[in-house]
């Protein structure tokens, strides 16, 4: 019985509308398996938006806010990149695979663009569901509560568009280098654009994000 379903799931997988998702499987393994034998960092493909945040260059405002906001609704600012594209393959494969099986004939080249679209909305939806679960345990494995004392009291500058309640990014000051930060305003206050001299005042270990608020001595 157990072989037989093993040989129906092969076949599912090895069908041409469902096969490039199959082998996007094999180094989506790999790499996990790198990380939990201490080879790869699983914080590798996070990034931050650079020196200028998500809104940096000319002419890129609406691109970055975009992102910036696709970012944020999917926890990326306390669940790695990785995690997030692991999540959303593994749900859209299984979502396809789902798909197929209710399908006694194997369904066309078009149809299967169809079916991949199709299955993306479960899949995002599966995938915002869990990293929003799981976002506490990522901020503990990346250890956002020991780094946060040392920040605290320092002053910074908001590096991204805009900082608000909900986000932005603050340079902080450093002798060795400068930290770029993921951080928010108390809410209720006015965001504070490009620039701002900033002071970090407490750090959020849920939402992993430090609150701010504008320098008094030096705005």
């Amino acid at each position: 019985m157990t072989t037989v379903m093993f040989v129906e799931i092969w076949h599912l997988a090895m069908r041409p509308g469902v096969i490039p998702l199959t082998l996007m499987l094999i180094p989506m393994g790999i790499f996990w398996v790198s990380c939990l034998l201490g080879s790869l960092d699983f914080d590798f493909l996070s990034f931050d938006g650079g020196e200028g945040g998500f809104d940096s260059g000319d002419g890129g405002e609406w691109l970055g806010g975009t992102v910036r906001y696709l970012f944020r609704y999917f926890h990326g600012d306390q669940v790695p990149v990785a995690a997030l594209l692991s999540f959303l393959l593994v749900y859209e494969w299984g979502a396809v695979m789902v798909v197929h099986s209710l399908k006694e004939e194997v369904p066309g080249a078009a149809d299967s663009w169809w079916i991949a679209l199709a299955c993306l909305v479960p899949a995002l939806a599966l995938t915002k569901l869990t990293s929003r679960l799981l976002s506490p345990m990522f901020a503990n494995l990346r250890g956002a509560e020991g780094l946060a004392a040392p920040v605290i009291g320092r002053i910074g500058f908001v590096r991204s568009r805009e900082c608000d309640e909900h986000s932005g990014q603050v340079e902080v000051q450093n002798s060795e280098a400068p930290l770029l930060i993921n951080a928010r305003l108390a809410p209720g206050q006015l965001s504070l654009p490009r620039g701002t001299r900033v002071v970090v005042r407490d750090h959020d270990p849920v939402r992993g994000t430090y609150l701010v608020q504008p320098d008094p001595e030096n705005p």
